[in-house]
């Protein structure tokens, strides 16, 4: 029977990242994942010549960021190259650029009044920052400014960086996201589409000698004397004293190991946990190229309370909320020679009753055509993923990110990743960490290697 110095659960990018950077470090790593694919939501399929991603995404600080520091931490030559992008939002079919363009479209006063906010949020000391973990960020924009298109921007930035609208966000670690994002100024995407980033860790851990079985579903945590001695998957047995689970942390605790080995209030709080929203996603590959749009955010109203109010009582709004990639205009490499990939996402609070599911393609592909008139007439094919396929994936009730990043569950209140039984412990987009989405679950990994690994340094 094989002995492992760690077992990781989960090959989504947190997992991955912390394979990697254990493995480089000599150690004798597993990881299993339960799909056939890795990757976890930076996963991407191939159809009829293009590269498709499983979520929609754009990389908050491309290289500069976690992303491209585990890579220089590890000492691979960092093979992915990105095209940056200046974020592009619409309003009613008014495109513009977030914050400069509202001079002309709010009062001098409440423009003067965004001009402080992001001031003042760069300008915060970390130890201001972390006052407002438990304030929404709804409130904290209150303070400067009632402007309804104002307030509706920032909820559309707050619904791509966490998955969380102002009123449910955390005001401080929005600023936090906000502050990474405006200080590296490289928000892009990699040459080749994500599964780039998923291949290259993927290597890495294969590289120095990690193990990486994929199709392998963990059934359970082994716990002997109180503390974890493996897993099972199927008939077998893989035994370690250390497993890293990147996967939900409620499963991770509640099924994969069992409640009765962790406190009372331990199982109560990780209950209580709530995830981020999640949404559909649209992709649309076009006969030829129609668009020179890299990414757009729109949103149709500035009501966004009364938006998504609308859709938990089973109401279709008439025009959608969106975030519009298109790979192509980005990495032409993504899609056949002067075709067009155009992936579509819409946020909606998880629970939105299935009336309204089920009429989200149509109203997605609607809302698009605004930017994108030839939507319909120039497609090649359109591809859906539900909700409900995203939760066979990767868990999490189909969640866009994870944990949601809200007040209660930051900062010091996030899920931490060494949890009260000895040798498990949680990393991704689950516990630890800060960021935007992808960055949020590297950032766990590099956490856990600074500051909760049982390993010291190289063997």
């Amino acid at each position: 029977m094989n002995k492992y110095d760690a077992i990781i659960i989960g090959s989504g990018i947190g997992g991955l990242a912390t394979a990697l950077m254990l493995s480089q470090q000599g150690r004798k790593v597993l990881l299993l994942e339960k799909n056939k694919f890795l990757g976890g939501r930076l996963s991407s399929f191939k159809r009829d010549g293009f590269n498709v991603d499983l979520g929609v995404h754009v990389i908050s600080r491309s290289d500069k960021g976690p992303i491209g520091e585990v890579l220089r931490r590890v000492g691979i030559a960092n093979p992915i190259s990105y095209t940056t992008v200046r974020p592009l939002s619409s309003y009613h079919g008014k495109t513009f650029i977030f914050p400069r363009d509202l001079k002309d479209m709010v009062s001098e006063a409440d423009f003067n009044a965004l001009t402080t906010i992001m001031k003042d949020i760069n300008l915060m000391s970390e130890e201001q920052v972390k006052s407002y973990d438990d304030v929404d960020l709804k409130t904290f924009l209150l303070s400067y400014t009632k402007d309804p298109l104002i307030l509706a921007c920032f909820c559309n930035i707050s619904t791509i960086y966490v998955c969380l609208p102002t009123w449910l966000t955390s005001a401080g670690e929005f600023m936090r996201c906000l502050r990474m994002e405006a200080q590296a100024r490289s928000s892009g995407y990699p040459e080749g589409g994500c599964a780039v980033i998923t291949n290259t860790y993927a290597e890495g851990v294969r590289r120095f000698g990690g193990e990486i079985k994929s199709g392998v579903r963990v059934d359970k945590i082994e716990v002997e004397d109180g503390k974890v001695s493996g897993v099972v998957a199927g008939d077998q047995v893989y035994k370690a004293d250390v497993v890293i689970s990147n996967g939900d942390i409620r499963s991770t605790v509640l099924a994969l190991a069992g409640s009765e080995y962790f406190p009372k209030d331990y199982v109560d709080y990780v209950r209580g946990l709530q995830y981020s929203w999640s949404g559909p996603v649209v992709r649309v590959a076009l006969d030829k190229k129609v668009t020179d749009i890299k990414m757009l955010t729109q949103f149709g109203t500035t009501d966004q309370e009364g938006y998504y109010e609308k859709m938990a009582n089973g109401i279709m709004p008439e025009e959608l909320n969106l975030f519009v990639v298109i790979p192509t205009n980005f990495s032409p490499s993504v899609g056949p020679e002067g075709k067009q990939l155009v992936c579509i996402a819409s946020p909606m609070p998880l629970g939105t009753p299935k009336t309204i599911l089920e009429q989200m393609t149509e109203g997605m592909i609607e809302t698009a055509r605004k930017y994108i008139p030839n939507l319909r007439d120039d497609a090649l094919w359109t591809n859906t993923m539900t909700v409900d396929q995203l939760d066979k994936m990767v868990g999490e009730s189909g969640a866009g990110i994870g944990i949601g990043q809200r007040p209660g569950q930051c900062g010091d209140k996030r899920p931490g990743i060494k949890t009260p039984l000895e040798g498990l412990y949680i990393v991704g987009a689950e516990a630890g960490g800060t960021g935007v989405g992808t960055e949020l679950a590297v950032n766990s990994a590099m956490e856990f290697i600074d500051k909760h690994s049982p390993f010291s340094g190289r063997k």
